[in-house]
């Protein structure tokens, strides 16, 4: 990579939100350009994973990302949503690997998990 995914999503972040008024989808063409340009579009998807969390971080809006072993009930979702904010942007994912329980992760940085298999791991030294 020519420069860290991190760089360019600065960029692309800079340039999208100073606030100027300006033609959007050009300044994205011509940023996905350069991206081309060096070579670098293999990790395009990463670049804008980085800019969304950056833009997020500008506005002051959380990413939260809940992975539960089954869909979440009407009443889960329920008690989840007394922790939101209501601007805040939720993913719901279903990974049966959790086995039971759930586990919520905000700004991809703080944690809870409260899976089963957590629980398994730990009491088997995993």
């Amino acid at each position: 990579m020519k420069y860290p995914a991190h760089i360019y999503a600065k960029a692309l972040v800079e340039v999208l939100g100073d606030g100027k008024k300006h033609d959007e989808e050009k300044e994205a063409k011509n940023f996905i350009d350069l991206v081309r340009r060096n070579g670098d579009e293999m990790h395009l998807r990463k670049i804008l994973e980085e800019a969304s969390r950056f833009a997020r971080g500008r506005n002051g809006l959380r990413k939260v990302v809940i992975d539960s072993a089954r869909p979440l009930t009407p009443s889960q979702k329920k008690e989840v949503e007394r922790f939101l904010k209501k601007e805040d942007v939720v993913v719901e994912r279903t990974d049966p690997t959790l086995v039971a329980g759930v586990r919520i992760t905000v700004n991809e940085e703080l944690q809870f998990d409260g899976s089963l298999k957590r629980k398994l791991d730990r009491a088997f030294g995993i």
